[in-house]
């Protein structure tokens, strides 16, 4: 009786470890499968991109093969389907609105740091920090689109435009000193922008993970 008790305790020792063992494969499992999520959910925005040396002084429109990325198709607006080849001086044309969204974009190629701050609204700020100082930005091959424009009224007095844009653009030998989000690639930027304020400002950017080449 006492073998066949031994047997018996073995099993349900053996058991009791078999139990024990699959709970930690289930575990480590969820473990990898949760982890495997969230990684496709951030995209390759943990990508540890080769940036250039950054240079505070140097003049990007010194740079000849800048110059050449800037003469051919450099500012692209999009809106009802149709795209157009646009200047800075003729933004205004299309609206204050995407008037707007130029010279933001033109801020950060000119290190305007100010400028590209006082581009947000006290809405965006209460999630977000105003951004440090950056060189120079080799910003090319923009492209701007029109997602909608509306009125919108709350309450009895306050009424605005709400406009948003869908903005990208690549940056030539990206230093990382604005985007750390991108190689020599682009990601799209939906931009929602009011003027709440009495101008446009920016309320809410949202960033698309996925890289483009």
């Amino acid at each position: 009786m006492s073998t066949k008790r031994n047997n018996q305790a073995k099993k349900k020792l053996l058991i009791a470890l078999l139990i024990v063992l699959a709970a930690l494969v289930l575990l480590i499992c969820s473990s990898l499968i949760i982890d495997a999520i969230e990684k496709n959910r951030a995209g390759d925005t943990d990508i540890d991109y080769d940036f250039y040396p950054a240079d505070f002084e140097a003049d990007i429109f010194q740079n000849a093969e800048y110059l050449e990325l800037m003469s051919s198709e450099f500012l692209n607006y999009k809106d009802a389907g149709v795209t157009l080849g646009i200047e800075r001086e003729d933004a205004d044309k299309y609206g204050d609105d995407l008037e707007f969204i130029v010279e933001m974009i033109y801020d950060i190629i000119y290190a305007d740091v100010d400028g590209y701050n006082a581009c947000f609204s006290d809405t965006y700020y209460k999630k977000h920090s105003p951004k440090e100082a950056f060189t120079m930005q080799m910003v090319y091959d923009i492209h701007i689109e029109r997602i909608s424009t509306e009125k919108v009224t709350e309450g009895e007095t306050q009424n605005y435009t709400k406009s948003i844009f869908a903005v990208e653009y690549k940056i030539y030998q990206n230093n990382g000193t604005f985007r750390r989000d991108i190689g020599d690639g682009s990601k799209k930027q939906y931009i929602t922008i009011t003027d709440q304020s009495g101008a446009w400002l920016i309320d809410l950017v949202s960033t698309v993970n996925q890289n483009i080449k």
